[in-house]
């Protein structure tokens, strides 16, 4: 559209007033040229993205980060040199062939004074698992390694004996440690029992843990009373087995 031609489509929108009467026709047509020509002059509209769906991206590219930087800490098994140390065991026992990094709690029961009896565990490629009964701070059972914790024992058994052992029935191997206070930590093979306790000295009953097909318990051996006995049931909530169990303080005298 030529200047000309828009000048005369503006005549033609411009209301009748009886302003035109007072408003010369030259100086009209000159103001006019002059609002086509700022028109014509202006910088094309800058296109402006919603904010809103901008900060979406921006928070979804964040959680994403936080996901992946999670991922990468338990896979690479970036556990404190404070907690592995003392589980520098299993990779002696086992050849280096179970990495310490790659310990997992895989299961807790309440513990002495507040604390929980907690299991960690891992595994080779080829099916050695070692475990390692500690106590340690009440809590999400997915929650990061102790800072603060004592360690109660541990063992590595290849998984070839786990196999031959298999069939020789409940509480067949059995190992355990004791602290200072005469508190004893203790697990045994869980053979053809499915659920374990603990018979204490005053007839109470405490479930005992299972985990990587052991019973884990715990105990305070007293020199006045005898020590608990671990009974084994079935499925069928039948007793399978029953085993006295030691006061490791008097055996070793």
């Amino acid at each position: 559209m030529t200047g000309q031609s828009k000048l005369t489509t503006l005549e033609k929108l411009r209301p009748a007033t009886t302003v035109a009467n007072c408003w010369p026709a030259a100086a009209r047509d000159t103001a006019l040229e002059r609002l086509l020509q700022a028109t014509a002059d202006s910088p094309p509209p800058v296109r402006v993205r919603p904010r809103r769906r901008r900060l979406l991206l921006t928070a979804a590219l964040t959680a994403g980060l936080l996901t992946s930087g999670a991922g990468i800490a338990t896979a690479g098994g970036l556990l404190p040199d404070s907690f592995i140390g003392p589980l520098s065991f299993w990779a002696k026992e086992t050849g280096g062939a179970v990495d310490v990094q790659t310990a997992r709690r895989v299961a807790q029961a309440p513990g002495p004074d507040g604390t929980v009896l907690s299991v960690w565990s891992a595994r080779s490629e080829d099916g050695t698992t070692c475990i390692a009964p500690m106590f340690e701070s009440p809590g999400p059972l997915d929650r990061p390694a102790p800072t603060d914790f004592r360690l109660a024992g541990g063992s590595c058994e290849r998984k070839s004996d786990r196999d031959r052992g298999s069939g020789s029935g409940p509480f067949h191997r059995i190992g355990g440690s004791s602290d200072v206070r005469g508190i004893h930590t203790m697990w045994a093979a869980a053979g053809g029992a499915t659920r374990a306790e603990l018979r204490l000295a005053d007839g109470t009953m405490r479930p005992a843990l299972l985990a990587e097909g052991q019973f884990f318990f715990w105990y305070l051996a007293d020199e006045r009373v005898d020590p608990p006995t671990l009974v084994g049931y079935d499925a069928a909530a039948r007793v399978v087995a029953e085993r006295p169990l030691p006061n490791l303080d008097r055996m070793g005298r």
